[in-house]
């Protein structure tokens, strides 16, 4: 099952700060310039400066393949439009070695491509609040999309995965995505001219549409700023007349219903409605939405993992009561010759295996984090815990050597 989590962003990074991309599981093709194909949409991408791209990579080589995804048959530019760009002009101005130009590529989904292709893009240049927005409403469908088609593994909350792509917070994030969501076509134009702001596009998103429309026409006219926009809908809310109800039983529908106070046949025995619209249900912010989302995945998730454990448990042999163990545990170099010598007769250890005296501990010498072959067994013949001092759920153990190798 694929993954997509922090190293996808990183490499990102390395990719935005000038560094190789990546391509450890890229395969080596030779192709025209004229058989890729550039991105549907990419984000932010200018292909200023092509000539001079273009006389540096005829007079030094291009020393950084262009990167592509085999999509459906057809390759996708996945990194180096510029560069592929740049080739096509020398093409075109009569240099016939470019005819063939070496590529890396590799297989992808279209929604696995789209996610390669949207992680560098909120790092490579500086996007406007329009862009940062489309890049949220895009990098969060094909997360979704990725996710459904490929089963996609998302490493981490979603929402906190597509911040770090784009390179904002979790909140901003969440902001970009009301707009998305609930902005008029107006306000979006507005919001991509630049005659919103971020605050502005965010708040005029929780008006009706008829008030967007108007607050549109305002911001085409320069009329009006982000915090006359949050002012009207601080007086909306203000000017709700809602009623709370007063329950007359507590097996009606009538109570929890958005309609209540409309309602010209509530009562207080209802128990099935037509028109019943639950309130609660009804009211949530989308982030709310999002977040009931992730509880629920994090509950299946827990669910899953407690059912591999049950069933582990299920398939290990039952030990006697009175049996003893023998645990391997882990020591650094600087300590071998101490415990070999009887200098050293103790062990500190978080108590999480359940030692106790009479158990055997298997001992295995670790030098710049792998193992080096030697081994000492020793018996555990006391046991120390909740002791004064003592860090709470860790034990000392006394310790006496049976044997050990020199083997390396």
């Amino acid at each position: 099952m694929p993954k997509f989590g922090i190293n996808d962003i990183l490499n990102a990074k390395s990719k935005a700060a000038g560094q190789q991309v990546q391509t450890d599981e890229y395969k080596e093709i030779y192709l025209s310039p004229y058989e890729v194909r550039s991105a549907k949409e990419n984000t932010h991408q200018t292909l200023e400066g092509i000539e001079e791209l273009a006389d540096n990579i005829l007079t030094i080589g291009q020393d950084q393949p262009t990167v592509l995804a085999r999509v459906n048959g057809e390759f996708w530019i996945v990194d180096g439009h510029r560069r592929n760009a740049a080739n096509i002009f020398n093409l075109e101005r009569g240099y016939k070695k470019f005819e063939k130009v070496k590529y890396r590529y590799k297989d992808m989904s279209e929604a696995m491509y789209e996610l390669h292709l949207l992680a560098g893009n909120g790092f490579t240049q500086e996007l406007k609040p329009y862009e940062k927005a489309r890049l949220v409403e895009r990098t969060k469908a094909a997360l979704i999309r990725a996710k459904k088609e490929d089963g996609l593994e998302i490493v981490g909350k979603m929402r906190d995965l597509i911040a770090a792509m784009v390179g904002e917070s979790s909140s901003s994030v969440a902001r970009m995505e009301v707009i998305n969501k609930n902005a008029t076509p107006e306000i979006k134009e507005q919001f991509a001219a630049g005659n919103l702001g971020i605050s502005g596009a965010y708040e005029a998103a929780k008006l009706s549409e008829e008030e967007q429309r108007e607050i549109a026409k305002q911001a085409a006219a320069g009329n009006i700023r982000a915090k006359e926009i949050a002012a009207m809908v601080a007086e909306k809310k203000a000017g709700d007349d809602y009623e709370t109800p007063h329950p007359e039983s507590i097996t009606s529908l009538c109570y929890s219903c958005k309609k209540y106070s409309d309602c010209n046949v509530k009562t207080g025995t209802c128990e099935k409605c037509d028109q019943y619209m639950n309130k609660a249900e009804a009211e949530k912010t989308e982030e709310q939405k999002y977040n009931e989302e992730q509880a629920a995945l994090d509950r299946e998730t827990k669910r899953r993992l407690r059912e591999q454990e049950e069933q582990k448990k299920a398939v290990q042999p039952i030990q006697p009561e009175n049996s003893h163990k023998t645990h391997e545990i882990k020591i650094v170099t600087s300590y071998w010759d101490d415990i070999v010598t009887g200098k050293k007769t103790f062990e500190l250890r978080k108590n999480d295996r359940g030692y106790k005296a009479g158990d055997k501990l298997k001992m295995l010498e670790i030098r710049a984090g792998k193992f080096t072959g030697r081994t000492i067994e020793a018996d555990i013949v006391y046991m120390l815990e909740e002791y004064t001092g003592l860090t709470e759920g860790y034990c000392i153990l006394g310790i006496k050597v049976t044997d050990y190798s020199q083997n390396q």
